[in-house]
């Protein structure tokens, strides 16, 4: 096939991708420990949503990713935006599980005090989203798709990247 027929049919093949396909290659999420840079344009905020809840955002994030929206997980999101203190309230607007960019990620927001504040609260929960699904976090997206152990949810944040701290192996909640 000469380089143009072969350009030809490589752009068809593009157009005939499903876009969720074509968004899921182009959002994949590469950084490290709390920080996402590669973005789904596509994730869309669950329609009636209210994000300046606690339990609202975290019913937002559960659905946004198709987990269960059960007691446990309510609890356990619920419990980890205490721990993180942020999103509500404060400096870390939009954010309240803290996450933070690295320097030349070009989130939308800007640092504030140590946290990092959102321009917009549906953009802290996509870069949250994009943040948990860059390969660092599968014990707490795991957790969390059982739906049915909010301490587990606890133990695999925990043990994850996501805090230096570990929060000090400290986190708890039920269902």
């Amino acid at each position: 096939m000469s380089r143009p027929g072969w350009i030809a049919a490589l752009a068809a093949a593009v157009v005939a991708l499903p876009l969720f396909v074509i968004v899921l290659f182009l959002g994949t999420a590469t950084e490290g420990a709390g920080t996402a840079t590669g973005m789904t344009a596509a994730m869309s905020i669950p329609a009636g949503s209210n994000l300046g809840t606690p339990a609202g955002w975290a019913d937002a994030l559960l659905q946004a990713e198709g987990m269960p929206l059960t007691s446990c997980n309510i609890s356990a999101i619920e419990a980890w935006e205490q721990a993180e203190g942020g999103g509500f309230g404060n400096q870390a607007a939009g954010n309240p599980l803290n996450v933070n960019p690295p320097a030349t990620a070009g989130w939308p927001g800007h640092e504030a005090n140590g946290a990092w504040a959102f321009d917009t609260p549906a953009n802290g929960l996509k870069y949250t989203i994009g943040t948990l699904n860059n390969g660092n976090y599968s014990p707490v997206l795991a957790a969390l798709r059982a739906g049915n152990n909010a301490q587990a949810v606890m133990n695999a944040i925990e043990t994850s990247p996501w805090a230096a701290s570990h929060y000090n192996y400290s986190l708890t909640a039920s269902c």
